[in-house]
């Protein structure tokens, strides 16, 4: 009898990919991540050439015919590497390279996310030219052999990337946004490599995110140190915190922006893993905070990167980010509190201090992060309520109708403050009602505008209401059309069957358009 620890061969297995795992992938990518991953690709191949030439790339999305063309001059494929192309881990890459790519799955699986019909050719120096067709037939057969073309000549390390049949329809907004993402994804690349990208033949520019604002004793602070990872390898991180100039509210431009190897991989990240959550001094994501940016920056072998395998975001649970999470949290503490406790002045305190030297913290090793060493925070000022009460307290005095609408503004920044899954509808719908209200007490008190008016009736339509108001009232026609618009909103929410998304942006921008009117109404004061 054979013992049970033997083994003995009884076949062999064949190994070789199932072609489904091409459909599995689609929807992770879409416009901007497929178009990134042929891109990383190019610019991966020309570093691996030497990077001596100027890299071009050429896109041409045309929305009319629903086709995308990708050329670049990176060097070209030789003919016995097209295999390259299409097999699912075949890469050139060394993965102790400061690449973008290392396991070889990006651009293959892209190209098939982004059309049913890929056609790629490619020129290796001044060798031949050859064309791979990627059809439909080809990827549900079983079968991975596939036929490769020789085909006129194209320039000398140039390739070309045909795609139609596309599985999401191209839209005239996209070349715009796509130029716009590139610019930011590749600024490095664009600003300090030989590198060039063109969508349409209109240039990308880089763009940067480092808008920073020097408010004395509350520069930004820098760090750098390493990470090493035991029999892998090393990394240089580089970690820059403060206060921005630049702030967005409808694009909510704050939080943490990642770079992996020049790369951005994703920017205005505000989850509980760096440091938003309930409890922390950071609290959760809220525009009080949003002049708080972090910007991390990492260099070195590319399969020590903390990045998903699309490059669009970043893996919490990575032994990097473990080792880079401490300093995070404490910088985005700091600099969420500074934004809040300076938000009462930000124009003064904060946005007019454009020019200065960013701070260095000496962090050697990320095995070293302790407490870090940052100024002490300005004192906090009185609670928003009474600091609204007290400097409004001329206005409530000769006009006590106007307390509880100041007390509704500070409502609700109270409630979105808190840890509630619909507190942007709440919000919305508190302003809204407080604005309905304002125009109440406005044309009931003021008789010498309105001196015979039929309250009940004229209620009836808030548009009846507005027209009334603005026939004896100078209030901005933007202002106007905002109060119509989230008006509409709250009408949703209320009437209609599905309850409409709000975000933190639309609650911001209603609640600085109603206190602008009240402003003008009953000269309050909510700065």
């Amino acid at each position: 009898m054979s013992s049970p620890t033997q083994k003995r061969e009884v076949g062999l297995l064949d190994g070789t990919p199932d072609k489904r795992l091409y459909w599995s992938i689609i929807s992770d990518y879409d416009i901007k991540t497929g178009i990134c991953e042929l891109i990383d690709n190019a610019i991966d191949l020309w570093k691996l050439g030497g990077a001596s030439s100027v890299l071009s790339i050429e896109l041409i999305l045309d929305p009319e015919r629903q086709l995308i063309q990708v050329k670049d001059n990176a060097g070209g494929v030789k003919k016995e590497d097209l295999r390259i192309l299409i097999a699912p881990g075949a890469s050139k890459n060394n993965p102790d390279a400061e690449t973008i790519g290392i396991f070889g799955v990006g651009s293959k699986r892209a190209v098939v996310a982004l059309a049913e019909t890929v056609t790629i050719k490619t020129r290796y120096g001044n060798s031949d030219s050859y064309q791979i067709d990627l059809t439909k037939d080809w990827l549900e057969s079983a079968d991975w052999e596939i036929p490769h073309y020789q085909i006129p000549t194209l320039d000398e390390g140039v390739t070309v990337i045909d795609l139609s049949a596309l599985r999401k329809p191209l839209i005239p907004e996209d070349p715009p946004l796509l130029i716009e993402h590139m610019g930011e994804t590749y600024d490095w690349f664009l600003k300090s490599a030989n590198c060039k990208i063109k969508v349409n033949g209109h240039e990308v520019r880089s763009l940067t995110f480092d808008s920073w604002a020097f408010p004395p004793d509350h520069q930004p602070r820098q760090a750098n140190f390493t990470v090493e990872i035991i029999d892998q390898g090393k990394l240089e991180v580089e970690i820059v915190a403060g206060l921005i100039r630049d702030r967005d509210p409808s694009q909510d431009n704050y939080g943490v922006y990642f770079y992996c190897n020049h790369r951005l991989v994703i920017k205005n990240l505000k989850t509980r893993e760096v440091g938003y959550f309930v409890g922390s001094e950071a609290g959760v994501p809220h525009p009080d905070a949003s002049l708080c940016r972090i910007i991390v920056r990492i260099q070195g072998p590319a399969q020590l990167m903390p990045w998903n395998s699309s490059k669009s975001g970043i893996n919490f649970s990575h032994t990097v980010f473990q080792r880079i999470r401490p300093a995070l949290i404490q910088l985005i503490t700091h600099f969420s509190s500074l934004s809040r406790r300076l938000k009462d002045d930000w124009s003064d305190k904060v946005f007019k201090f454009d020019q200065g030297t960013i701070q260095k913290i000496d962090i050697a090793e990320a095995s070293d992060i302790g407490k870090i060493v940052l100024p002490p925070l300005p004192k906090v000022n009185k609670l928003y309520v009474e600091k609204l009460k007290a400097q409004n307290k001329n206005q409530i005095d000769t006009q006590p109708w106007t307390l509880g609408l100041v007390e509704a503004v500070a409502a609700v920044d109270i409630i979105t403050r808190q840890k509630l899954e619909t507190k942007n509808r709440i919000a919305l719908i508190l302003i809204d009602s407080n604005f309905e209200i304002a125009l109440k007490e406005f044309i009931a008190h003021r008789s010498d505008l309105f001196p015979s008016v039929n309250l009940k009736q004229l209620f009836e339509k808030r548009e009846d209401v507005i027209q009334a108001l603005i026939s004896k009232v100078s209030i901005e026609n933007n202002l106007i059309d905002k109060a119509k618009h989230y008006y509409s909103i709250r009408n949703k929410i209320i009437h209609e069957r599905a309850t409409v998304d709000i975000i933190s942006a639309d609650i911001e921008n209603y609640g600085e358009t109603v206190q602008k009117i009240l402003s003008i109404l009953f000269d309050l004061n909510f700065s």
